[in-house]
């Protein structure tokens, strides 16, 4: 069965909706760049090693470069136009929206709960959406990962999150 230009067949060199998504992707890495140069000056102890944008900016290069490739892929993996307008078929699960939502709501109370709780919170919260209901998993989980998260951060690399209004912080 022959598939329009825009859904990627082998037959046009660039597939239309990947070529959309990779512009978006690639605005979004640039003005995420931008942001990453306004960063703080780490601590004396990290000294002259690696500054602090040299990390996000490492994985926006490596986003950036596989968004280039991407209205191309058809192109290149033998089936690829078949299997990616196979999976474009089946819409997208309602759990990607509850969990969009859930992140979201976790973001923004972070300025109220600070970043500790709301870490909390959201390896909480996250899990037991996904349907998981093993406590004995769920509680360490959400107890011990942003804690030792927090202690990371806080006392050895000497990054200190913001506690928010009601919040911690590890100083």
């Amino acid at each position: 069965m022959p598939s329009s230009p825009a859904s990627g067949s082998g037959r046009v060199l660039v597939h239309r909706v990947d070529a959309v998504l990779a512009l978006a992707l690639l605005a979004l890495c640039g003005w995420l760049y931008y942001v990453s140069g306004q960063f703080d000056e780490p601590s004396a102890m990290l000294g002259d090693t690696i500054p602090p944008e040299f990390f996000p900016r490492l994985i926006l290069w490596f986003i950036g470069g596989l968004a280039l490739i991407m209205p191309f892929e058809h192109r290149v993996i033998p089936g690829a136009a078949e299997k990616l307008a196979q999976g474009r078929e089946k819409p997208v699960a309602g759990m990607a929206y509850y969990s969009i939502v859930l992140l979201v709501l976790i973001v923004a109370s972070m300025s109220l709960v600070g970043v500790a709780l709301s870490m909390v919170f959201a390896c909480f919260a996250l899990p037991l959406l996904w349907g998981e209901r093993r406590w004995k998993l769920i509680i360490p989980f959400a107890i011990f990962f942003p804690t030792l998260i927090t202690i990371l951060f806080a006392k050895v690399l000497k990054v200190f999150f913001h506690p928010g209004l009601i919040g911690f912080t590890l100083n």
